[in-house]
């Protein structure tokens, strides 16, 4: 048997009773001084499926809603208590000590924005001119692979030039939603925005109604996908960049 590492939390940190982890054994704490490591015992030679995955996720997103935690990344695995206590909680303890401090009460909330491909170029067409008249070029006669590409060519930049400002005013707009803001990068199709908001636990309610707000006032070509509460993983990586354990 050997110890899966989720992450680390202060000492005092309350677990619920029933939380389970990889291979749905107990999640538990390992306390060195101030300091605890979320674990639990595991077959380290099984096969890693998906669904260890989505536990490694779902014990720190259960724990964040009552405690702070400092996520790892997924497959830190460590043989004994004794080595978690030393390797981890000793070796790091000043460090983690003040993250603990720095994030103590905060939660990540994460907002994704995307666009209707179909609204966002009908948004484009009403609004350029220049589109529309390339366009009607290409319908008009016969097909010519040289029109079709300047449509295209112009219909690509213009859409990219359309998320570049939507996701300007989305960021606008969430600013006076966190403490801070972190903008990870846009690689889903159609994704116009990924944004983690650091945000007082006990402020959720006013954030949660702020995204509401924003989305009843968004145009049609845009929809948000709004996630969380969640340990900071934007942050905790700027925190300790380099550092391959952390999330």
């Amino acid at each position: 048997m050997a110890l899966h590492v989720y992450g680390v939390a202060a000492a005092s940190a309350q677990l619920p009773g029933s939380l389970r982890g990889r291979q749905e054994a107990p999640v538990r704490l390992v306390v060195h001084r101030d300091l605890a490591a979320v674990v639990s015992d595991i077959d380290a030679e099984a096969r890693v499926r998906g669904d260890d995955l989505l536990a490694h996720a779902r014990v720190l997103e259960s724990l964040v809603e009552g405690s702070t935690v400092l996520p790892m990344r997924f497959g830190v695995i460590v043989e004994t208590d004794e080595e978690v206590a030393l390797n981890i909680l000793e070796a790091g303890e000043g460090g983690l000590t003040a993250m603990l401090d720095s994030f103590d009460g905060l939660v990540q909330l994460t907002v994704k924005a995307y666009h209707d491909q179909h609204r966002a170029l009908k948004h484009l067409l009403r609004e350029r001119p220049e589109l529309r008249e390339l366009r009607d070029q290409a319908a008009a006669g016969p097909p010519s692979y040289h029109s079709q590409l300047r449509l295209g060519e112009a219909v690509a930049l213009g859409l990219d030039v359309l998320a570049s400002d939507d996701a300007t005013m989305l960021y606008e707009q969430l600013i006076g939603l966190a403490e801070r803001i972190a903008l990870g990068d846009v690689t889903a199709k159609n994704q116009v925005l990924d944004a983690a908001l650091l945000v007082q636990r006990g402020a959720r309610a006013r954030t949660d109604e702020g995204i509401a707000r924003l989305g009843r006032a968004l145009p049609d070509r845009l929809r948000l996908r709004y996630i969380g509460p969640l340990p900071p993983y934007s942050f905790v990586d700027g925190e300790l960049a380099g550092q391959a354990i952390w999330a």
